[in-house]
């Protein structure tokens, strides 16, 4: 059984969350907020500050609502935060492109409600994030797998909520890093979808 087939509706909240725990404390080195439901998807924290929208599709463009535009731009302009986009092609790709959202339309948030291209994306990476989560995420799923699968509190999401705070709450030095490495297309699809 995979992910997407046991928790279909759930699914890019799952991987959003899977995201968010690859850039914490012990595997990326950020403090990190995710909000599955209202607001910036994610927030990371220290020593950066990045609010990131995470959109995931089976085709080659994502979405930005509008909602989504003017939630990055209060949070560039009132709190400092750096904007990006996340975007994770399921079936074509195992890779994360990780973009700045600030010149997505060529000037400085001035972003419209339309669809972009994963190859458009990619023109203005954030490498550091990107980075961590081609090295991370992976890893991640692998980890956690089994309980997303079969949550001890039969909900996937309070599960992944709960290793995120625990994770938060403990500094990188005492858990350790994890390396890992780039992942695969087939090794990524047979960890997330079977």
């Amino acid at each position: 059984m995979d992910i997407h087939s046991r928790w279909p509706s759930e699914c890019g909240k799952i991987i959003q969350s899977l995201l968010a725990i690859s850039f914490g404390p012990p595997r990326g080195g950020f403090v990190v907020e995710n909000r599955i439901s209202e607001g910036i998807d994610l927030e990371l924290s220290d020593p950066q500050k990045f609010a990131i929208e995470v959109k995931t599709t089976e085709s080659n463009t994502v979405v930005l609502s509008e909602k989504d535009i003017s939630g990055l731009r209060a949070k560039f302009k009132n709190d400092g935060y750096i904007p990006a986009v996340a975007a994770l092609r399921l079936q074509l790709s195992a890779d994360w492109v990780i973009s700045s959202a600030r010149n997505l339309d060529g000037r400085d948030l001035r972003l419209c409600a339309e669809a972009y291209t994963c190859e458009r994306l990619a023109l203005n990476p954030i490498q550091e994030l990107q980075e961590i989560a081609q090295r991370e995420f992976e890893t991640t799923v692998a980890e956690l797998r089994d309980g997303v699968l079969s949550p001890p509190n039969g909900s996937p999401l309070d599960y992944l909520r709960h290793v995120l705070q625990m994770e938060n709450a403990k500094p990188a030095a005492d858990i350790g890093k994890a390396v890992g490495h780039a992942s695969t297309a087939l090794e990524f699809t047979s960890k997330l979808f079977s």
